[in-house]
């Protein structure tokens, strides 16, 4: 059987490697040094190179500006959240794979459903915001070559006239196109992997969910109600439903210490971006390439947001449900100690399955709505002072 992970995430895992950021394998000194090289060249130099220029120049083009601010306010966020895959590759491959064991593969057919349905939804998210992602580089990129008196897509200061002389110019511009390809896929092709490991978890407690609900099997509909089920089956499967149930808490807590301090990055960072966006739309017609783009980037970046919090909501109902499955069930019919056990996983899935930003955000819809709305005051607060 095909590891579920692979099939879901397969896009992203590409992506990542080229980049390498991840690796199937070992990991090799080769690898790093390119993951390394690619991250200091392509993401911390440009970034550091646009706001020196942003510092000593401010630009009297409120458009241009705020294309810097909002480049600035990704690509700062994204130098943090990829430390965790430069530093703890390893850890993060374990958490990323932990569901693609074999231990965790379909045994019946509702199982393989469920599982079926996830790995679709989750390659789905990967395409759809992959190919996003390519129109926004194309449409921030591309105008440029049109534009006469040699414009870059980004601002950064240099030793050199790029304008000069047309290699200056050409030379200068694969940099920026390949900074921005770099930075926009290394720092956001990974929300739909974050996310989607997230749904997978969920689908994971569904199928706790309906082993729990439906732990005999067997059981026949004309036994007496008032009989005690004692089967030696239904301790066992509920043993497996218990460890199963173990091995996705421990996954929520190793997935917390991996992509939390990434999570609340791209938080923070969105909120600005969304913020220079908006205000960007209010200075540009909106018939205009640079407002298609900007509404392109708003679309990406709501979207890498909405990745978190939507499944981080699903994972915490999905846990909810687990006391409802077990109460619907014919729990009345289990001996003693099998409904006491019963009421252990019960107790266990009143505490709320959140998965947090930084520790301290909860990653809910709630929140997602939370950052609109703070992005909407900074809009108010910079127009104000502008």
């Amino acid at each position: 059987m095909v590891n579920i992970i692979q099939k879901s995430f397969g896009l992203n895992l590409k992506v990542l490697n080229i980049m390498g950021l991840y690796s199937d394998e070992k990991s090799s000194i080769s690898l790093r040094v390119r993951a390394y090289t690619l991250y200091f060249v392509f993401l911390v130099l440009a970034t550091g190179l646009i706001i020196v220029k942003t510092l000593m120049e401010r630009s009297s083009n409120n458009i241009e500006t705020n294309a810097m601010l909002i480049y600035v306010s990704d690509s700062t966020s994204y130098c943090f959240k990829l430390l965790p895959f430069l530093q703890n590759r390893d850890r993060m491959k374990r958490c990323i794979n932990f569901f693609g064991q074999k231990k965790f593969a379909p045994k019946t057919d509702y199982e393989r459903k469920i599982l079926d349905e996830c790995v679709w939804v989750c390659r789905r998210n990967s395409i759809v915001f992959f190919y996003g992602l390519l129109l926004t580089i194309i449409g921030w990129n591309v105008p440029m070559l049109f534009i006469k008196g040699r414009k870059l897509p980004l601002i950064l200061w240099l030793p050199y006239d790029p304008s000069s002389t047309a290699v200056n110019y050409y030379f200068t511009f694969v940099y920026i196109a390949a900074a921005t390809v770099y930075v926009s896929y290394s720092g956001t092709i990974m929300d739909p992997l974050i996310g989607g490991l997230a749904y997978h978890a969920t689908a994971q407690l569904k199928i706790l969910k309906y082993n729990l609900q439906h732990l005999d099997k067997n059981f026949e509909d004309n036994l007496i109600e008032s009989r005690i089920i004692e089967f030696h089956s239904v301790r066992k499967h509920l043993e497996s439903c218990i460890d199963h149930h173990k091995k996705i808490l421990w996954f929520i807590n190793e997935y917390i210490e991996c992509f939390s301090w990434s999570i609340f990055c791209q938080f923070a960072a969105s909120m600005f971006a969304i913020c220079f966006c908006c205000i960007s739309l209010t200075l540009v017609p909106l018939n205009s390439v640079e407002a298609l783009t900007y509404i392109g980037v708003i679309y990406n970046i709501s979207f890498q947001i909405l990745f978190y919090c939507y499944y981080g909501t699903l994972l915490d109902e999905e846990n909810n449900d687990l006391c409802k499955a077990i109460y619907m069930g014919p729990w009345y019919k289990y001996d003693v100690q099998i409904r006491k056990n019963l009421l252990l996983v019960m107790e266990r899935s009143k505490r709320p399955l959140l998965i947090t930003a930084g520790k301290v955000i909860d990653v809910t819809v709630r929140t997602f709505v939370s950052v609109l709305k703070t992005s909407y005051s900074l809009i108010a607060v910079f127009n104000k002072y502008n």
